[in-house]
C-alpha cells in the first residue's frame, strides 16, 4: 500500500498516543475555552473535531455540555473513549457529513493536519455541521504553508491567511481571529485562533 505523508501523521499518533496524552493532559485550556463556551447555550451540543485523547471532550462534559467526538487515530479514539465514557468515532475530517447539528464545533490543534489541497472542502463541511447561529473555534500553528516535522505534516497559517480562508466560506461570520503563545509553554510556538459563527 502506498503511504502518503498524511498517513505518517496518523502513524505518529498511533505510535505515541500515551506520550501525547501525558504531554497534553494537564495543559490549562481555560483561557481558550472561555471565548468559545461563552457562546454555547447551557447543555448545548458540541462537536469535538479531532478530539485526540479526549481532554477537551471531558472538560466540556464536566461543564454540562453534550459532546460528540471523533478522531482519525484508532489509539486516540480508544483513549478518548476510556477517558470520557463516550463512544468516540474513528473518522477523518474528509468523511464528515453532519448537517446543522451542533451548537458549537471545537477544532483545537486538529485541522492543522489537513492537507492544503483539502482544507477548503473540510472547512465547508464543518460549517455545514453547525446549526444556524452556532459557533466554531479552531487553531493552527502560526506560520506559512505546509511542512513536515517528526513525520507529521502540518498546515501552518497566519492571522491573514486564516482570515482569507474563512472569509471565502458562504454563510460564516468571523467573530475574532487572534494569535497567542503556546498553552503548554513551549518556546517559539505561537498559535493562530479563529472563532466564527454560522449566520442564522
Amino acid at each position: 500500500m502506498h503511504h502518503t505523508p498524511w498517513d505518517s501523521t496518523s502513524k505518529y499518533y498511533e505510535d505515541r498516543a500515551e506520550e501525547y496524552l501525558a504531554r497534553t493532559a494537564n495543559v490549562d485550556m481555560g483561557s481558550v475555552y472561555e471565548p468559545f463556551l461563552a457562546h454555547i447555550p447551557s447543555g448545548g451540543e458540541i462537536l469535538d473535531a479531532g478530539c485526540g485523547p479526549g481532554r477537551d471532550t471531558l472538560a466540556f462534559l464536566k461543564k454540562g455540555f453534550r459532546v460528540t467526538a471523533f478522531d482519525a487515530s484508532s489509539k486516540m479514539v480508544e483513549m478518548a473513549s476510556r477517558q470520557t465514557g463516550l463512544v468516540v468515532a474513528q473518522m477523518r475530517f474528509q468523511d464528515l457529513s453532519y448537517d446543522s447539528e451542533f451548537d458549537g464545533i471545537w477544532a483545537c490543534a486538529s485541522l492543522l493536519h489537513v492537507p492544503s489541497t483539502e482544507i477548503d472542502n473540510v472547512l465547508l463541511k464543518l460549517s455545514h455541521a453547525l446549526k444556524p447561529g452556532g459557533f466554531w473555534y479552531m487553531s493552527f500553528k502560526e506560520g506559512y504553508g505546509e511542512r513536515v516535522e517528526d513525520g507529521r505534516r502540518f498546515l501552518d497559517l497566519t492571522e491573514a491567511s486564516l482570515k482569507t480562508k474563512l472569509g471565502s466560506i458562504h454563510g460564516i461570520s468571523i467573530i475574532r481571529i487572534w494569535s497567542c503563545e503556546d498553552q503548554a509553554g513551549r518556546v517559539g510556538i505561537r498559535w493562530v485562533n479563529g472563532l466564527v459563527r454560522r449566520q442564522s
